[in-house]
């Protein structure tokens, strides 16, 4: 679980109270044991990339101990080192359209395509003078059985960010479903994502 922080704050609450509630929802669902994603870890603020302007990021990741052979049809992670390059271009004020592309490197020192995302967000605009930052994110993606038994996946994301003096919080909680593979059955997962910051 990627457990970090950057802005927290609900409708209606004020300041401290809603950083310690965020935080004890974070840590709660955190020792619950939900699952890291081994590719791309991140808590998103509400702010979207400007309007005809492209960002372009790596995002590295190294699993220290994982399994060591293949498992159900899956790769060993021992010592993998996972990059996704990850492009975002925005469309307007409120809109942005990511693209994801995600890569491992194996213990061997083969370096192969594990899959894509795309992933369209919308935000509140600043104009409408919220007393607090929201967005949504949809993310939609393939990656390959070698690399994740659920091949399809969606993901909705909504995310809530607020500046309070000094601080920067974000509470993104997300929800998960697999489209192909084992985990169909388990129709939609949470998973929690926060972050904090001075």
């Amino acid at each position: 679980m990627a457990l970090s922080w950057r802005r927290v704050a609900a409708l209606g609450l004020h300041g401290p109270f809603i950083v310690i509630l965020a935080f004890v929802i974070a840590v709660v669902l955190a020792s619950q044991g939900v699952a890291q994603d081994n590719y791309e870890i991140q808590v998103y603020g509400s702010d979207t990339v400007a309007q005809r302007a492209t960002m372009v990021e790596i995002h590295s990741n190294f699993t220290v101990e994982g399994s060591k052979t293949a498992q159900d049809g899956m790769l060993p992670t021992n010592h993998a080192e996972h990059e996704t390059l990850e492009i975002t271009q925005g469309i307007n004020d409120w809109a942005e359209v990511g693209f994801y592309v995600f890569t491992s490197i194996q213990s061997d020192g083969g370096w192969q395509w594990v899959g894509d995302h795309i992933r369209p967000r919308v935000r509140a605009p600043e104009r409408w003078h919220w007393p607090v930052g929201v967005s949504l994110s949809n993310e939609i993606g393939y990656q390959r059985a070698a690399f994740s038994p659920d091949t399809w996946t969606w993901e909705i994301r909504p995310i809530i960010d607020k500046k309070i003096g000094p601080w920067y919080l974000s509470f993104n909680p997300a929800l998960d479903r697999s489209w192909h593979g084992p985990s169909v059955n388990q129709g939609v997962t949470f998973s929690p994502n926060a972050k904090f910051q001075l």
